[in-house]
């Protein structure tokens, strides 16, 4: 259970850098973001209704969170982390409460696969984009 909670808050944290990152050239909505994330958790841990309203919810209070103190800190990068990683932290909680045992490994394996994306690209020297290998 602890690797879990440590692989769940690995994802969480990359999901968030992956938001700050893409999000610094341009204004994002938070309520947009937090659909986009929904969906895809939605479509890939196969939530239930009620599961997904409740995930939209612990995105976009994550979301808001980041963009406001996006907007507050700018860009100092250490200020942004220390509260990305509490932001992540809440929703990690939050979710474990959401998810059942099955959709929590699965999240594990989605995690697992974009730090392995994230590895291929920093060895390759690309950015972004989808892992063609």
């Amino acid at each position: 259970m602890k690797t879990t909670k440590a692989i769940l808050f690995s994802l969480f944290f990359v999901l968030a850098v992956g938001s700050v990152s893409a999000q610094r050239g341009g204004n994002h909505d938070p309520v947009a973001q937090a659909e986009q994330q929904t969906e895809h958790l939605t479509e890939v841990l196969e939530l239930t209704p009620e599961q997904t309203e409740r995930v939209k919810a612990i995105n976009l209070q994550f979301a808001e969170t980041v963009k406001g103190a996006r907007e507050e800190i700018g860009d100092e990068r250490a200020a942004m982390r220390e509260i990305v990683e509490k932001a992540n932290e809440a929703r990690r909680e939050e979710m474990k409460s959401v998810l059942n045992d099955e959709q929590l490994v699965k999240l594990e394996a989605l995690e697992a696969d974009r730090e392995r994306r994230q590895e291929n690209g920093k060895k390759g020297g690309r950015k972004g984009g989808k892992d063609r290998s």
